[in-house]
């Protein structure tokens, strides 16, 4: 609230626009069905240019832009029996696959070998576990507590994170 505040009250609020997100993304995930997509925005289109206040192009910058980031969720595999949905604070165990939207190619995964040997600190397991909503900042794409909240055990979701 405080810096929204302190935006209003300065002279960058003439264009400024907020954007809340409404809870409709959430029930959309609490009510996927096989091959059906739930989407969100997280970031809108525009001018991401790195600008100095007085809005000119820092140095060694150039202008650029961005088109809208959707964040899309869609399930692959129905669970059998769901009794519970994955809330903030569950500890889940998944296995996961990165890959490059625009390639398919693979650079990351719960079971990604480097030279047939596993990922130091993995212990060649094929799951891992965190908590749902509560990890530390940059241990895991965050688009994971968007995209796998309301999940429920045996469920299989593509979670598409844009970039």
């Amino acid at each position: 609230k405080q810096i929204i505040s302190q935006v209003v009250q300065s002279n960058s609020a003439d264009n400024l626009k907020l954007i809340f997100r409404d809870n409709s993304f959430q029930d959309q995930l609490q009510s996927l069905s096989v091959n059906k997509e739930a989407v969100t925005q997280v970031a809108p289109s525009g001018d991401t240019t790195q600008r100095y206040e007085d809005g000119s192009i820092r140095r060694g910058f150039s202008e650029t832009s961005q088109q809208d980031q959707k964040m899309v969720v869609t399930q692959l595999v129905p669970p059998k029996l769901c009794r519970r949905r994955a809330m903030t604070d569950d500890l889940l165990e998944i296995s996961y696959i990165g890959r490059l939207a625009n390639t398919g190619e693979i650079f990351d995964g719960s079971a990604v070998m480097i030279n047939g040997r596993g990922i130091p600190g993995r212990g060649n397991d094929v799951s891992l576990f965190f908590v749902l909503g509560k990890q530390p900042f940059g241990q895991f794409p965050p688009g994971w507590d968007v995209g796998l909240e309301g999940m429920c055990v045996g469920e299989r979701r593509r979670v598409v994170i844009p970039p």
